[in-house]
């Protein structure tokens, strides 16, 4: 299989994670399904192009940038960076989720959270802890 099926069929996942995440995120099978599934198949993905990627990265590191561009100067190590973000950021958005129906926030207020967090990780999770903070009335925020 190419890598440009599998990042169409990795990117496909996660879309269709996410939809079904906002449409079904209180009901408690939603989180089962995304997490012992969807983040499973995700990091498997992940573990298998990171091994073939980094297997030729012998000047890579995490000391300097240059260091960190030259671990992923393979397309298998690109892409597995790629998985990454949409595993991590999926992670992300099923807490904010949770959370945000544990707290009776309303669904089409947690949308705009949940796009830039598919869109732009942290700026999601920074627009989300606003978002916490304003509901619970509280500056200092738990995960709980």
């Amino acid at each position: 299989m190419s890598l440009e099926t599998v990042f169409s069929i990795v990117s496909g996942i996660a879309f269709f994670s996410w939809i079904v995440l906002f449409v079904f995120y209180a009901h408690k099978w939603v989180y089962t399904v995304l997490f012992s599934g969807v983040l499973i198949v995700l990091s498997l993905t992940y573990l298998n192009f990171i091994i073939q990627g980094m297997s030729g990265a012998e000047e890579g590191g995490f000391s300097t940038l240059a260091e960190v561009r030259a671990l992923f100067g393979s397309d298998q190590a690109l892409l597995a960076g790629w998985i990454h973000y949409l595993a991590f950021d999926l992670f992300v958005g099923m807490w904010i989720a949770q959370d945000a129906w544990k707290l009776d926030i309303n669904r089409w207020v947690m949308l705009p959270c949940l796009l830039l967090t598919f869109m732009l990780g942290p700026v999601g999770l920074l627009t989300y802890f606003i978002l916490r903070g304003i509901k619970s009335h509280t500056l200092l925020q738990s995960p709980y």
